[in-house]
């Protein structure tokens, strides 16, 4: 799945290949929130190297509106509001380069 900060592409990127993909991602969030994340929002509570990895998998997420329920909602949700991330956003949409392949016209 591609990211694409700047713009809502619902349903893009997902395909028969990336679905299991995607089921395995939500399960792992779902299982570590549940044992581990009593503390806070993030995977093992407070924030950690395993949410800034998963940072760019909230954001696909974001673009392609795959739209976890529960705990795995919770903390994509979680993710995308910390300012770091809020930052990532703002900055993005100053971006002037436009890549065809992501931002086509059809859309």
């Amino acid at each position: 799945m591609f990211m694409n900060i700047r713009r809502a592409r619902p349903g893009r990127g997902r395909t028969a290949e990336t679905l299991p993909d995607i089921e395995r991602i939500v399960a792992i969030w779902n299982g570590c929130r549940a044992r581990y994340g009593a503390g806070g929002p993030f995977l093992f509570g407070r924030f950690g190297v395993a949410d800034a990895m998963f940072a760019p998998v909230a954001l696909r997420f974001q673009t392609c509106a795959v739209n976890p329920d529960g705990a795995a909602g919770e903390y994509a949700a979680a993710l995308l509001a910390l300012p770091a991330m809020q930052e990532w956003t703002a900055a993005a949409h100053t971006e002037t380069e436009h890549l065809d392949y992501y931002e086509p016209a059809d859309a």
